[in-house]
């Protein structure tokens, strides 16, 4: 699973990266443990108009009582979106991009849990690759939420994870970020995983395990 992320990056940089803008400063706050069930940054296209907004990390069914409903579909392979409709209906019209800088994945022994992070070598944002729903409150306020894609693992994440999150060359961000089905070859293509020869992997704190942690020092590498 990759249930933690960071997002480091300025507002003038996702701004040009994801070619999108907003008035609003918060969404731009660093964080460095990022769980499911938080508000993230997530770009989509709405109207005929790329958008940034805060979602939900937790896609919420239709049918949802509340807002936590979506808790445990902060992720999703393109399998488990194909058992459902409403989620085939997301991929299908509601796909966004979710600004990373990297995310954390754990080697898991029969001693303990330990913590890596994942990510560019040329230390550039991640567009990871997400589909999203808005889902209408008691109140009538319009709830947006996302899921996270997952593919299989390449040859360097593999030994810390089999799965990894979907991420989107920038020259493919419009065609994620498109308002209409993408043809089952287009998709194949978009979900194969990142290039290992583009990613780099580091041990970490185990203090990344406390989701209360939130600090620059947890993505600081440390000797194997």
């Amino acid at each position: 699973m990759s249930d933690r992320f960071v997002f480091q990056a300025t507002k003038e940089e996702v701004e040009h990266q994801f070619k999108v803008h907003s008035e609003r400063e918060d969404y731009f706050e660093s964080h460095f443990n990022i769980t499911p069930g938080s508000l993230i940054s997530a770009v989509y296209r709405e109207e005929g108009q790329r958008k940034i907004n805060n979602f939900i990390w937790g896609l919420i069914p239709p049918d949802a009582e509340n807002e936590r409903s979506g808790a445990e579909n902060y992720e999703v392979t393109l399998g488990e979106i194909q058992e459902e409709e409403w989620k085939i209906e997301c991929l299908e019209k509601r796909r966004c991009l979710i600004p990373a800088s990297g995310f954390y994945k754990w080697k898991t022994t029969k001693k303990k849990n330990t913590p890596f992070y994942i990510r560019l070598l040329s230390n550039q944002l991640m567009a990871l690759a997400g589909i999203y729903t808005v889902w209408k409150s008691s109140s009538g306020r319009d709830v947006y939420s996302c899921s996270m894609l997952t593919t299989e693992a390449n040859a360097l994440v593999q030994p810390v994870g089999e799965r990894m999150p979907v991420i989107i060359d920038r020259e493919y961000h419009s065609t994620w970020l498109g308002e209409d089905a993408l043809d089952e070859r287009t998709l194949d293509r978009l979900i194969q995983s990142y290039p290992m020869s583009q990613m780099a992997v580091n041990r970490v704190s185990e203090e990344v395990n406390d989701k209360e942690n939130d600090d620059p020092q947890l993505i600081q590498p440390i000797p194997k």
